[in-house]
């Protein structure tokens, strides 16, 4: 039986910082909510693509990291936003394309 963590969970968990860096900065430049949420999605697929059976632990780092890197930009004011609400609106509710792409993502993967 291998390990739980493995030198690809570690991999991928390397990858989904720069992903999750890539979607935090684009819910500060995006005009409308549609451009961070389709990148949640594609995100989240390729996250359940990446890893089927541990997905949801980089879709849960992926969440994390949304969130949090969205309070140090804001906070320390390093990216003023396009709109500060919808910003926040899609910072706030990134986890649930995240999460469905992710599911998304395994099911294709198991499927084919």
């Amino acid at each position: 039986m291998e390990p739980f963590w493995n030198k690809t969970l570690t991999r991928d968990a390397l990858l989904t910082i720069f992903i999750g860096t890539v979607l935090a900065l684009s819910c500060f430049y995006g005009p409308t909510v549609h451009l961070p949420f389709l990148i949640g999605v594609l995100s989240g697929i390729g996250v359940g693509v990446l890893q089927p059976r541990k997905g949801w632990i980089l879709a849960i780092e992926l969440t994390m990291l949304v969130v949090g890197l969205y309070f140090l930009i804001s906070d320390l004011r390093l990216i003023s936003p396009f709109d500060a609400d919808a910003t926040r609106f899609t910072a706030f509710l990134q986890f649930i394309p995240i999460f469905a792409g992710s599911y998304l993502g395994a099911y294709i993967k198991r499927a084919f």
